[in-house]
């Protein structure tokens, strides 16, 4: 027994002693132990509204959604959809457990309210959204519960728009979308999917907007716009799915049969196709370059319809051609060069510019702007000014005429020899440009033609001639072959250069079972960007000497046949000229030729833009 007792007691002994170290060890390690769990991922949850969601006959604008947890609301702007739109975005915020909402615009009567507030809520630790909540009310006796929707596509690219506002007009009339904000509305997701719910009986107009100022209605500015050619009416079908409860597992007896019905809201699949108008070009002139002594160039905002007059205003006398334009590179930019001297050897050039401009109304009027043209004077570093300053000791140095071309050892072979001078070219001597190759070193001459505009103040010089693909050419071009528009000649010139076999390429032929009228085949790149284009013969396109690699093809109806796609006119009720994609992309190789069949018509429009090919549509 006594033995028992000194156990009994060495035990206790031994436990208060673990005891003390284990408190020891707790306090001397805070940062070890429990560390609260899993990580949370779960959203907020709502517990409570106030109005009720779902409320009828609501009078106050303030409301109260509550929470489980703390919360916090992220870029109320770009998340919170509110239906109809407000004139004044209601105050949204957050405070601990509470989001409060609080209504500047006064309320309508009878009308069905959706705040709908995509990802905007967030948990206040993990910042996990509460996605997809709506809170909804109405100021009459029910709840508006009809909805439609669909998606938005680029009517040029076919890709999906996201961030669109997406809404409807009861008022049929055209002005409705360019004065009145929309009665309801909603936006497109990445997908370019929208819905628009909470909506009342009646017929709509819809439209698609993207509402840079929150507007809700359209401003002729450049922005992209949609219109369903139909007045829509929305419903709700009421459907029945059956299930059967058999009597046996082998199911040759049944028992009960149960009719289960659902509501489905109609029309879902509306297609609507963003575009520009081009009306909608709000035109402007930029800040003028001067970009060397001799040339300047003025910049617009549009395509240029009508070219701007200019006047001279320094005191020089200068004749009345005191410039000539070069051809227009750009359907937007105006590049001309100061023939007199007197008027380019100024530092400050001032000229007045008459041109016609938008108004508020986006009307173009006329419009006149004083300018001073400045030549861009670069700083000379130590070293190149001794060499200036040696330099002008001596007798004045005539810089050459230069230019920059395409030679190389491997031109495509539907390349055309050309050369960019770096001043207009007034002459040139044929005789002095020599084409050949050598056989049993031998020279023997090319017959080549010289495209040149002598008649324009043009910067650009083509050579053509019979390619033969197996010949290794030399081009040489004598001193002096070239005069400028300033007196400047060439230095001489000599490059050999040769075309890659046929061998090397690929050739593509589609053909189109069905064969649609006024059509153009464009071929894409996988940026989208256009690098042939071919008008359908006796029922096939073709495309031949094309690189090895992966291309895609589209297709749009020319129905106008001016040789473009065009896009819509909303007040013409005029949709964009309609364009399609083969929906696979196309691999090439080198010496083959390569065969598709094409139906226009067999693949829905959004299901047609293969997703290999990038969108530059932003």
């Amino acid at each position: 027994m006594k033995g028992l007792t000194y156990l009994y007691k060495a035990l206790l002994l031994m436990g208060a002693v673990l005891l003390a170290l284990a408190l020891h060890t707790a306090c001397a390690n805070r940062g070890q132990g429990p560390q609260g769990g899993p990580k949370d991922q779960l959203p907020p949850i709502v517990i409570g509204c106030v109005p009720a969601n779902g409320s009828v006959n609501v009078t106050t604008k303030t409301f109260e959604i509550e929470f489980d947890e703390i919360v916090q609301v992220d870029n109320v702007m770009q998340n919170v959809i509110i239906s109809p739109p407000q004139k004044l975005m209601p105050t949204i915020k957050a405070s601990g457990r509470k989001v409060r909402i609080v209504f500047d615009d006064s309320l309508r009567a009878n009308t069905t309210y959706s705040l709908s507030f995509n990802k905007a809520i967030v948990d206040n630790n993990e910042r996990n959204p509460l996605d997809r909540f709506v809170y909804v009310f109405s100021t009459g006796n029910s709840i508006d519960s009809l909805q439609i929707s669909g998606k938005v596509l680029d009517a040029q690219t076919l890709s999906p728009l996201s961030g669109l506002t997406v809404g409807v007009h009861s008022d049929h009339a055209d002005s409705a979308f360019l004065t009145k904000p929309f009665d309801h509305i909603g936006k497109t997701n990445e997908k370019g999917e929208f819905t628009i719910a909470n909506m009342a009986q009646g017929s709509y107009r819809l439209y698609a907007l993207k509402d840079v100022t929150n507007s809700y209605y359209y401003i002729p500015a450049g922005a992209d716009i949609a219109f369903y050619d139909s007045i829509i009416t929305p419903e709700l079908h009421l459907h029945a799915k059956m299930d059967t409860i058999w009597k046996t597992p082998q199911k040759m007896q049944y028992d009960t049969v149960i009719v289960h019905t659902f509501p489905e809201s109609y029309p879902k699949d509306l297609l609507l196709k963003s575009f520009v108008e081009e009306s909608a070009c709000r035109q402007l002139m930029d800040r003028p370059k001067r970009l060397s002594n001799k040339h300047f160039q003025l910049t617009f905002a549009c395509t240029i319809d009508s070219m701007p007059r200019l006047s001279l205003l320094n005191d020089t006398v200068a004749r009345a051609d005191w410039y000539r334009m070069e051809p227009m590179q750009r359907p937007d930019s105006l590049v001309y060069w100061i023939t007199d001297s007197l008027v380019y050897k100024q530092d400050t050039v001032r000229i007045m510019v008459d041109y016609w401009q938008s108004d508020s109304l986006m009307q173009l009027v006329p419009a006149r702007d004083t300018v001073a043209l400045v030549e861009a004077k670069i700083q000379p570093n130590r070293r190149s000014s001794r060499k200036a300053e040696t330099a002008s000791a001596e007798a004045p140095k005539v810089e050459p005429l230069t230019f920059v071309h395409n030679l190389n050892r491997d031109l495509e072979v539907y390349d055309t020899v050309q050369f960019t001078f770096a001043q207009p070219v007034k002459w040139f001597a044929k005789d002095s440009i020599h084409l050949f190759y050598l056989q049993d070193s031998l020279e023997v001459p090319v017959p080549f033609q010289v495209a040149f505009n002598d008649t324009a103040c043009a910067t650009k010089v083509f050579l053509s001639f019979a390619k033969d693909f197996e010949q290794k050419y030399q081009l040489r071009i004598d001193s002096a072959a070239f005069v400028s528009l300033y007196g400047q000649v060439n230095h001489h010139f000599n490059k050999p250069f040769q075309f890659k076999n046929l061998d090397e390429y690929a050739n593509l032929y589609v053909k189109f079972p069905v064969v649609p009228q006024h059509a153009v085949v464009e071929l894409l790149d996988m940026r989208d960007a256009v690098i042939g284009r071919s008008p359908i013969v006796d029922g096939e396109a073709y495309f031949e000497d094309l690189k090895p690699g992966t291309v895609g093809l589209r297709l749009y109806i020319d129905q106008n046949n001016n040789q473009k796609w065009d896009t819509g006119v909303l007040l013409q009720h005029q949709q964009p000229e309609p364009m399609y994609y083969y929906p696979q992309v196309i691999q090439l190789r080198a010496n083959w030729d390569v065969e598709e069949s094409w139906n226009i018509y067999h693949t829905p429009w959004d299901k047609q833009r293969p997703a290999d090919i990038k969108s530059n549509k932003k």
